[in-house]
């Protein structure tokens, strides 16, 4: 017999409140391949991938998962379900209708009947729904769900058409697939509700809504003894060794910075001018312990401060993040043919791992990306023209670059050449050896 109830828990209700047309407005925001000629293929394309992750990453569905992998599972749900928004969306149905259609497939497939009105859906009622049949839900249906999924998926990438997908028929076969991925929440005891939120907050933290500010500085309390300068230029010096070895050397108002720095490399690849990503971070982060600790301006009033954001092992990490794009950006042309907007998540959110733990963990991923593609932007430019003047703003986050005029630049010193003498020189012989 069905049962007969509203899903809604004021445990749930009260967790979280995003309602699925507010999902879709946000996800749709960040849609990239919204009016593009290829953009549905691509979206399908992308959510057979994303169902495959899934798939991937639970296939040991008998045993519980573990923190990592559960952290792992919520990302790829998350994705899966920011794609099958899109689609959706792009076939001219709207995520609540979506969302209507598989409320009633999951009542039919857990036996119970809902008297609540149709309306604005939120994701909360999914998980209400979950939570009143939890006892239904047994481990050992994971496999079954996930084979649902697999299949449901197959259909959606039969469909030859956007006009095929936006028929009356198509929004069942999407529904069902919103069903699965409840369903496997539920088996996997994850929230649908935070799966949304956390997806959103990805999905904005690589591209921002119109108008989303920058992080605010993290010095900006402290003495401006222990703060950035929030416009400075650095002077980029190319000046060759006595073997030919270009080496670069920078200056701040005529001072010295750090040591000469060559590119330590059988063959040239201008890493010489590598501080200029450094600078960058500062433009768009706010943050870099390296400079900082050049500069003097380590954030001693704080002691925990000082040691933990400023200290050896935060320079270490940025040093390693600098090197390890700068080898991938090797293999890209140093980004000169990415746009805004198009770097790999995966690079992005490698680096972003990297620094967790440290307060430039705060700064979203659209922020890195900016550093990383405006900062090759000004070495490229660095390499091409053999030096030049590099300005930060940090207020108005910016970094650019202008050419030094010739009388600017310092004269190479031309050493005397010493006198080569030919052969062996002997001491004179005493008397005796005569």
């Amino acid at each position: 017999m069905k049962a007969s109830v509203m899903f809604m828990s004021n445990e749930v209700a009260s967790a979280v409140d995003l309602s699925l047309s507010e999902y879709q407005s946000r996800a749709s925001a960040s849609n990239q391949f919204k009016g593009t000629e290829e953009g549905l293929n691509q979206l399908l394309y992308g959510f057979f991938g994303e169902v495959g992750g899934i798939l991937a990453a639970i296939k040991k569905s008998k045993r519980d998962l573990g923190p990592a992998e559960q952290a792992n599972v919520t990302e790829e749900l998350g994705d899966a379900l920011w794609y099958l928004t899109t689609v959706s969306v792009e076939c001219k149905h709207s995520l609540n209708e979506v969302g209507t259609t598989a409320l009633k497939e999951l009542q039919r497939r857990l036996e119970v009947e809902n008297t609540r009105p149709t309306g604005n859906l939120t994701f909360a009622e999914f998980d209400g729904l979950i939570a009143f049949c939890h006892s239904k839900l047994s481990p050992d249906e994971r496999t079954a769900t996930l084979y649902a999924l697999g299949a449901h998926c197959g259909q959606l990438m039969a469909k030859s058409c956007a006009e095929d997908l936006a028929s009356p028929s198509s929004i069942n076969l999407l529904g069902e697939l919103l069903a699965d991925i409840v369903l496997i929440c539920g088996q996997f005891k994850l929230q649908f509700a935070r799966i949304a939120e956390e997806n959103l907050e990805k999905a904005e933290s690589r591209w921002p809504q119109v108008g989303t500010a920058y992080q605010p500085l993290f010095d900006e309390g402290y003495s401006e003894l222990e703060q950035f300068p929030r416009t400075f230029t650095m002077r980029f010096i190319e000046l060759y060794g006595a073997d030919g070895t270009p080496y670069v050397i920078q200056q701040l108002k005529g001072v010295n910075i750090g040591d000469r720095l060559t590119d330590n490399r059988t063959e040239p690849d201008g890493y010489r001018f590598h501080d200029v990503f450094h600078l960058a971070y500062i433009a768009h982060l706010g943050w870099s312990p390296v400079i900082r600790g050049l500069l003097k301006l380590k954030r001693k009033s704080n002691p925990q401060v000082d040691r933990d954001e400023d200290g050896a092992r935060a320079m270490i990490i940025e040093e390693g993040i600098a090197t390890w794009i700068f080898n991938h950006a090797f293999r890209h042309k140093y980004f000169t043919d990415t746009p805004p907007g198009k770097l790999e998540y995966g690079v992005l959110k490698q680096v972003r791992e990297m620094v967790k733990g440290y307060e430039v963990y705060k700064c979203p991923l659209w922020q890195w990306e900016k550093a990383i593609l405006e900062g090759f932007n000004v070495f490229r430019e660095l390499c091409q023209t053999g030096g030049g003047d590099v300005t930060v703003d940090i207020n108005n986050h910016t970094i650019t670059f202008s050419a030094v005029n010739e009388e600017e630049k310092p004269k190479p010193v031309v050493l005397p050449k010493k006198k080569v003498v030919v052969g062996a020189v002997l001491p004179p012989m005493s008397k005796e050896e005569v």
